[in-house]
């Protein structure tokens, strides 16, 4: 089976679908992903750069950005890096409502059943359970 890397680019265009030809492309190779074809392998960067994107550039809300990166994790055929910790992450993102990145630092801290977490800013971090935040 053939294994392929998707960049960010082709996401952004299916889940926004602002390019018809765009789209249509985007959605064919998914669906031979899902039909057992080939293999789609996601980097984490690649999930971060849909985040930023989704919110800064489309300015979609936390929760439907949420329900995107869950529907890759989710879709047959696709492997996202470090899904777990996305998951995590995406969950922080959207019930706790903080920063991508801090939701990132916390859902890996907690991943990896780091002692603590240390920061100069509690402000998201603090909203984290079962996370030991120490400020300096």
């Amino acid at each position: 089976m053939k294994r392929v890397v998707v960049d960010t680019s082709v996401f952004i265009r299916l889940f926004t679908m602002d390019d018809e030809r765009k789209f249509g492309k985007a959605k064919e190779l998914i669906e031979k992903a899902i039909k057992g074809k080939i293999e789609i392998f996601v980097p984490f960067i690649v999930v971060a750069e849909v985040v930023w994107v989704l919110e800064k550039v489309y300015k979609v809300n936390r929760k439907e950005i949420s329900e995107i990166v869950e529907s890759l994790i989710n879709t047959i055929g696709i492997n996202v890096e470090l899904s777990d910790i996305v998951s995590h992450t995406m969950k922080l993102y959207k019930e706790k409502n903080i920063k991508f990145a801090d939701a990132v630092i916390s859902s890996w801290a907690l991943y990896k059943e780091m002692d603590e977490l240390i920061t100069f800013d509690e402000t998201d971090f603090g909203k984290v359970d079962n996370l030991k935040v120490r400020i300096l």
